[in-house]
């Protein structure tokens, strides 16, 4: 598992009149359909990298092109249209992960105390520990991906996006800083301590890995 869905099976852009929006460096022009169909793959494997199902990745992915199609005529070109949006993408997807979380820590509220701490026992996100291989058995690479993918899962959002961006996404600290609106020291930071995270909770499987 890469956390990576086939761009093909994105689901098709609405059907709308042709917008155009200015390109920062020159006179071409890009259809809303044009941006569709050069980002929707790529915002679909971020939402399903950074909530790890889906039918959520794809509901998410399209609520971000309805804003990114709500917002055309705001765009001045004062960046490149791939960093606007992706802005868009990982500040929807980030509201979201905010929600869930609230909605299931309010959930938690009415369970019994013995109950919650049995569930919190385990870090969010990674509890296929306890069917793992034992030291003496060498993973399969399918297995070794899922534990991978597990720890960056289990990475709070706010650590989850730029290193998603970084690790899967392939953009610079400047890029990031730019799609998420945080100084350069603020993303070289969080990378770094996403990766002491991640790092951590591989611990348990070096030896397999």
């Amino acid at each position: 598992m890469n956390g990576k869905l086939n761009p093909a099976e994105t689901t098709a852009a609405p059907k709308t009149e042709w917008q155009e929006i200015s390109v920062e460096n020159g006179p071409a022009t890009l259809t809303f359909e044009d941006i569709y169909r050069e980002f929707g793959g790529k915002i679909l494997n971020l939402a399903y990298r950074m909530t790890g199902t889906e039918e959520t990745a794809r509901d998410l992915t399209q609520e971000v092109f309805i804003k990114v199609y709500e917002n055309m005529e705001a765009f001045r070109g004062e960046s490149q249209v791939y960093t606007w949006i992706y802005r868009i993408a990982a500040n929807h997807i980030l509201n979201h992960l905010k929600s869930a979380q609230r909605r299931r820590w309010l959930s938690l509220m009415d369970k019994p105390l013995g109950e919650v701490l049995k569930e919190e026992e385990i870090e969010p996100g990674f509890r296929e520990r306890a069917s793992t291989p034992g030291p003496d058995r060498h993973l399969e690479k399918s297995e070794r991906e899922r534990i991978v993918w597990s720890a960056v899962q289990s990475l709070p959002p706010k650590y989850r996006i730029p290193f998603v961006l970084h690790r899967y996404e392939e953009m610079s600290y400047r890029e990031i800083a730019e799609v998420t609106e945080l100084s350069l020291s603020a993303v070289e930071a969080r990378i770094h301590r996403a990766k002491k995270m991640v790092i951590k909770q591989l611990e348990p499987f070096w030896e397999e890995l």
